[in-house]
């Protein structure tokens, strides 16, 4: 049985005293990526039975398992962990971290754990505890879905133990190995034709209808947005997953694309800025080309981390601690970008000037924002020159860092706001309206304790971004 595990992530083996999990951790991982609540007691007790000694252990536990989820480590948790009440910090740890969970429950015959527990020399915890252990297993064993891990593997006999390949796999951000070189594509919303001419500036090439390919391997990084507002969305969608199937181009979502995926799967979404026409075309085509679309946007991770870690494309931008990790946060930011939590005179979410504070040693690639030239700060690039707003169409070329546009041959949509060279709040102003709009609540609610939220990427927010782009 091949089991894959994310890497890095939280793994949690669950099960009864004498069904195997520390063999098992012993025989799959590495010693240093094992985390062994006995043993956590030996260090706080210099005795793993001491049960007096289990708070503590837990503490050190939690402790280390923190230290190394922060670190990006791959993490294995020996311990019973039978309960939901003991999985749940474990959880918070790991989404605390942007990582996900992994559980290997063993759930193996009562019988099989009787026989062990009889011959082991370093413990006897009864029959009564493994009893009560497996009971408390079996009441919560259908319930492991829901509490969100990224897998549930049962293991429910010793052949399926022995047989067990565990094969380590990165997330789905992560594509380090991928070299390039690449040429970064900004957001494209359906202008096809802009989109062919850069291509052919950038040294693409076509035969008949077969998908664009660079002669010299290099692979176009499509930024997202690729659809709503421009003429040809149908045939903008066709080509940029025609190349992606032959390996030609990689893509991660915009917030557009993201609203278009929640509309296919039948969720109420606000139908403005160019979603209608969108759909519209959608609707010319056939159901075998939506149901590509669909898959195709599902499939596409919120951002990517390329050769080597030097390079990182996402739509709104991303900062260092999120880059290569996975949960809903760094989806919406990756998607959506920081914001204020309050809207300008127009209605719209004011944005944050996150590259400011940006100091990793990634180049960051990333649209969303259009600007009137392609915008520097840091090691951070706004690359969305607004082509379907009549500005142009942009790609970085990766390694060499050079900027290629081409105009769009008209204005397709008006913005929802102005372009202008700098659309984003500084981080000190967003600080000091942080500041104002508590002394608000708190004058507002006299000297009720006003509770702290963070906004930037909440629901809220989503529903606001889908209101105004």
């Amino acid at each position: 049985m091949r089991l894959e595990i994310p890497d890095p992530s939280l793994v949690l083996l669950v099960g009864p005293t004498s069904s195997g999990k520390s063999t098992f951790a012993r025989a799959h991982f590495a010693p240093t990526a094992v985390v062994s609540s006995d043993a956590c007691r030996a260090i706080v007790a210099d005795d793993e039975n001491d049960q007096s000694a289990t708070d503590a252990a837990f503490q050190v536990l939690h402790l280390i398992v923190a230290k190394r989820l922060e670190r990006g480590r791959l993490t294995v948790v020996d311990a019973t962990n039978v309960r939901p009440a003991a999985r749940a910090p474990l959880l918070e740890l790991a989404h605390r971290c942007h990582l996900p969970t992994v559980v290997i429950a063993f759930d193996l015959p009562l019988e099989l754990c009787e026989a062990r527990r009889a011959v082991r020399t370093d413990r006897d915890a009864g029959a009564e505890v493994l009893q009560r252990q497996r009971e408390q297993l079996h009441r919560g064993i259908d319930g492991l879905v829901a509490e969100g891990h990224w897998s549930v593997h049962v293991l429910r006999s010793a052949e399926e133990v022995a047989g067990v390949e565990i094969a380590r796999v990165p997330l789905p951000p992560d594509r380090r190995r991928d070299r390039g070189p690449f040429d970064v594509v900004g957001d494209v919303h359906g202008c096809l034709v802009e989109l062919e001419t850069l291509l052919a500036r950038l040294g693409y090439e076509r035969e008949r209808e077969a998908p664009w390919r660079h002669p010299q391997g290099r692979r176009v990084v499509f930024v997202g947005d690729l659809v709503d507002r421009g003429p040809r969305v149908a045939d903008t969608l066709r080509l940029a997953m025609d190349m992606v199937d032959a390996g030609s181009a990689l893509a991660v979502p915009g917030n557009h694309d993201d609203k278009l995926l929640r509309k296919l799967h039948g969720r109420t979404v606000h139908v403005a800025h160019g979603l209608e026409e969108t759909l519209a075309e959608l609707a010319q085509a056939p159901p075998t080309f939506v149901d590509r679309v669909r898959d195709f946007l599902e499939r596409l991770p919120s951002h990517l981390v390329l050769d080597g870690g030097r390079l990182v494309v996402a739509h709104a931008g991303l900062p260092q601690g999120l880059h290569g990790r996975e949960s809903r946060r760094v989806r919406d930011r990756a998607l959506f970008g920081e914001t204020t939590g309050v809207l300008d005179a127009d209605g719209l979410p004011m944005r944050v000037d996150w590259a400011a504070r940006y100091q990793g040693r990634a180049l960051v690639v990333f649209g969303h924002t259009p600007v009137l030239e392609p915008r520097w700060r840091n090691q951070a690039v706004d690359i969305d020159t607004g082509c379907v707003f009549g500005g142009a169409l942009t790609a970085l070329r990766w390694p060499e860092r050079e900027l290629v546009s081409v105009p769009a041959e008209r204005a397709y949509a008006v913005p929802a706001r102005a372009m202008v060279a700098d659309p984003f709040v500084s981080p000190e102003v967003v600080r000091r309206r942080e500041r104002e709009n508590r002394e608000r609540d708190i004058r507002e609610r006299g000297d009720r304790r006003v509770r702290d939220r963070d906004p930037r990427t909440s629901d809220a927010t989503r529903s606001a971004e889908d209101r105004a782009s």
